[in-house]
């Protein structure tokens, strides 16, 4: 029974994906898609492996919730250089 249900998943997944253009499926399946007004530097970076979808997440971010992301971030590797044996 396990077989057949994941057969027919696989067929109606095929069957959505048919419907769907590639940059909308990128995106579903959290490939990152570079805006078209994208400058060289952003495109640089892109090139460069840097995961540009964390950088326009931060910019949605107000500047305090990212000055509060990154105190959540350095007490945690606080908490962890306290943890570690010497």
């Amino acid at each position: 029974m396990r077989m057949a249900t994941t057969c027919v998943c696989m067929r109606k997944a095929k069957q959505v994906s048919q419907m769907i253009d590639a940059e909308t499926l990128a995106q579903m399946n959290g490939k990152y898609v570079c805006p078209p007004d994208a400058g060289p530097a952003w495109r640089a970076a892109m090139a460069a492996g840097i995961d540009m979808s964390l950088i326009e997440e931060n910019l949605r971010r107000t500047p305090w919730e990212r000055l509060l992301a990154n105190d959540r971030a350095l007490a945690m590797i606080r908490e962890l250089e306290a943890a570690k044996p010497v």
